[in-house]
């Protein structure tokens, strides 16, 4: 079920190996994505990054290579927005399974 979220919440996203590929793992969809190639999923991961930021999250992309050792972060810090103008629920975030 969507939540809304706080500003002062850290949203990952996650790229990770997979047979055959690489997905995506974010709060915006309980779907993950999936890439072939690892270039793209991490422009993609980072293209959603930007998306939370711009409303308002804080976003953190999370880089595992293929041993599924972590091997980059990228952090984006929410825009100061409107809340009237852009409310948070707009955005459809998972509750995490540490807030359930």
């Amino acid at each position: 079920m969507p939540v809304q979220p706080t500003p002062d919440t850290d949203h990952h996203i996650s790229v990770l190996p997979v047979e055959g590929g690489w997905r995506v793992l974010s709060p915006l969809d309980d779907t993950p994505l999936m890439f072939l190639s690892g270039a793209k999923a991490e422009a993609k991961a980072k293209a959603l990054a930007e998306q939370l930021a711009a409303a308002g999250c804080d976003a953190r992309v999370l880089i595992h290579d293929r041993t599924q050792a972590l091997v980059g972060t990228w952090r984006y810090f929410a825009a100061e927005v409107d809340r009237a103008q852009a409310p948070l629920a707009e955005l459809p975030v998972l509750r995490s399974p540490s807030q359930a």
